[in-house]
C-alpha cells in the first residue's frame, strides 16, 4: 500500500467507524421479527440424518482411539520390560 493511501474496506478494517443507530424498543421488536422470518429451518429428515452421521463418526473416532491407545500401550509396556524394567 502507498504511503497516505487509505486501505480498501475488505482488507479486514473497520467499514464504518460510527455507532449503530439507536431505536425504540417497539422497532426492535420489528426489526427482530422481520430478521427472525428469513431464518430458514432445517428439516426433520436433515436434523435426523445429521444427528446419525455425527453418532457415526464419533463411534468410528471412538473406536479409532480405543484401538491407537491399545496398540501405543502395548508397544510401550513391550519396551518397558525389553529394558528390564517391570
Amino acid at each position: 500500500m502507498a504511503k497516505g493511501q487509505k486501505p480498501s474496506i475488505g482488507g479486514g478494517t473497520k467499514a464504518s467507524t460510527r455507532p449503530p443507530e439507536k431505536v425504540g424498543p417497539v422497532k426492535f421488536v420489528a426489526q427482530t421479527r422481520q430478521e427472525a422470518a428469513k431464518v430458514t429451518w432445517t428439516t426433520w429428515k436433515e436434523t435426523w440424518t445429521t444427528t446419525i452421521m455425527v453418532f457415526i463418526v464419533v463411534a468410528l473416532f471412538g473406536a479409532f482411539f480405543l484401538l491407537t491407545d491399545g496398540v501405543l500401550s502395548t508397544l510401550t509396556k513391550y519396551a518397558l520390560t525389553f529394558g528390564g524394567a517391570q
